[in-house]
């Protein structure tokens, strides 16, 4: 009986571990490979679009904004009592032109379990909220409107902490997102 027991304990341990090794490795870049570039800025276009179909209002706030983020997929997971999520992003002026790259890189402690996908966008307000993302200064935490895109058009984000943030399923369905702004990094186009 004490084998029988001692597997689930043992799973769960190498189960952990792995997640952790992958949020490890997966974080140690912030911007893509160079060969792998264009297909993230393809995704990312991608992402784009699917935000401004799917949000009243969402270009205009952009154009009066000083940029905005762009996550085409941000991986969240959850084994037992830790978790975190992980993603790329692309920094770009209200235009589109690329100003940079972007990655979040969290953990967490606290009962969850799964593995589910997001897109993510972030405007960012005024150029002083934006300096301060350059500078990777930014501090706090901030809640994401969840966007539904087969149900229509959802109405935009107000800004808080400088940012306003919007989040869209790619896999499944979560019922929000709260980002710890600390983790999200930049890095200058090389």
């Amino acid at each position: 009986m004490t084998r029988i027991e001692s597997r689930p304990i043992f799973s769960i341990i190498v189960l952990l571990f792995l997640g952790v090794a992958l949020l490890w490795a997966g974080g140690c870049s912030t911007a893509p490979k160079q060969k792998n570039q264009q297909a993230f800025m393809s995704d990312a276009d991608a992402a784009m679009e699917w935000f401004s179909s799917n949000v009243d209002g969402l270009d205009e706030q952009i154009a009066g904004s000083a940029g905005y983020i762009i996550f085409p997929s941000v991986g969240q997971w959850g084994i037992i009592f830790t978790g975190g999520q992980y993603g790329r992003g692309m920094l770009d002026n209200p235009d589109g032109s690329q100003i940079g790259w972007a990655a979040i890189n969290t953990s967490s402690i606290g009962l969850q379990a799964g593995v589910q996908g997001f897109k993510m966008l972030v405007v960012i307000e005024d150029k002083y909220t934006l300096a301060k993302f350059m500078d990777n200064q930014l501090q706090g935490s901030i809640g994401g409107v969840v966007i539904i895109g087969e149900v229509g058009g959802s109405s935009r984000a107000h800004f808080d902490n400088g940012l306003a943030v919007y989040q869209g399923a790619n896999t499944g369905l979560m019922a929000g997102v709260n980002i710890g702004l600390d983790y999200i990094r930049y890095k200058p186009l090389d």
